[in-house]
């Protein structure tokens, strides 16, 4: 059950030294920092994880310069594999079990992605091969099939292979030839999405900031300049109901947050900005020295 893998992993994250925060209805469902910090989705079936899910838990992972994991159990069609690594919608999927082996530095040999099951090469041991045995790239290329430039791209560390051309020069070279893959190392593009907040974000990119916007966390609101600062427009008791979460999750991501409102003044030690006041805020700076200066007197 999702409960049970819930505690699974908050139980390793805290014996581990990393301080948690818990939002089991957005695109993650706990935000871990020690040195760095992940956010992390659990579900049992990882083919339940939607775009808009994995869209969103890009886009705050960018934001935050963070790392976000899908961790789950199965497909609709079989039971996911220790020591693999997995991805939906350029979310890199795990089970729980080599989850806690990247975490504690043990990266899996292969990933699972469209096309088949991969592994990357080791470039240094591919080398010290070839000038081991006296073989050249053009010999080693005719051995295994495969183009020349092909066998180049392995030792610049620019190409993954299939697996079975992995164990086919394994065979070849008489030993283990694998590098890990490190998820942490696995970026995928997001583009960023104003939605409702348009307006405003308009105004914050006026203002020298990069903006985003994300429907299942604490934040509806990113803006960025050398930091990043959390926001969320307050409109509804519903936005209010949600201060408390967005300020537990500032303090594990590490950051600033104000909240944009209508005419509010204070919301529990947050710093609030006015609409109206923002046009009248010159640029990024000056906002910045606002949301410190109002920290300081709360």
């Amino acid at each position: 059950m999702k409960s049970d893998a819930l505690g699974k992993i908050k139980d390793f994250l805290v014996s581990g030294g990393f301080s948690t925060f818990e939002y089991p209805r957005g695109c993650f469902d706990i935000a871990a920092r020690r040195e760095r910090l992940l956010l992390l989705k659990v579900l049992t079936n990882i083919d339940s994880f939607q775009k808009d899910q994995a869209k969103d838990l890009k886009l705050l992972s960018k934001f935050l310069s963070s790392s976000c994991f899908l961790l789950g159990e199965k497909t609709r069609r079989e039971r996911l594999n220790d020591s693999v690594i997995y991805e939906r919608f350029g979310v890199p999927a795990m089970t729980i079990d080599t989850f806690t082996s990247v975490v504690d530095g043990k990266y899996p040999g292969k990933f699972r992605a469209r096309g088949g099951t991969f592994g990357r090469i080791d470039p240094n041991e591919l080398k010290r091969y070839r000038k081991k045995n006296n073989v050249t790239q053009s010999d080693l290329a005719d051995k295994l099939g495969v183009s020349q430039k092909r066998i180049s791209e392995y030792e610049s560390g620019e190409g993954s292979a299939l697996l079975n051309m992995v164990r086919a020069l394994e065979e070849l070279v008489g030993g283990d030839i694998r590098q890990g893959v490190n998820p942490f190392e696995m970026e995928a593009d997001v583009q960023t999405d104003k939605g409702k907040e348009g307006e405003i974000s308009q105004r914050l990119a006026d203002l020298g900031f990069r903006t985003g916007h994300v429907k299942r966390a604490p934040p509806r609101l990113l803006v960025r300049s050398d930091s990043t600062v959390l926001s969320r427009v307050m409109d509804t008791k519903r936005d209010e109901n949600n201060i408390p979460s967005l300020v537990e999750f500032s303090k594990v991501s590490g950051t600033d947050v104000f909240i944009i409102t209508e005419d509010r003044k204070d919301i529990e030690s947050v710093p609030c900005i006015r609409k109206n006041r923002l046009d009248e805020i010159e640029d990024s700076k000056e906002l910045l020295s606002i949301i410190e200066e109002k920290k300081r007197s709360a």
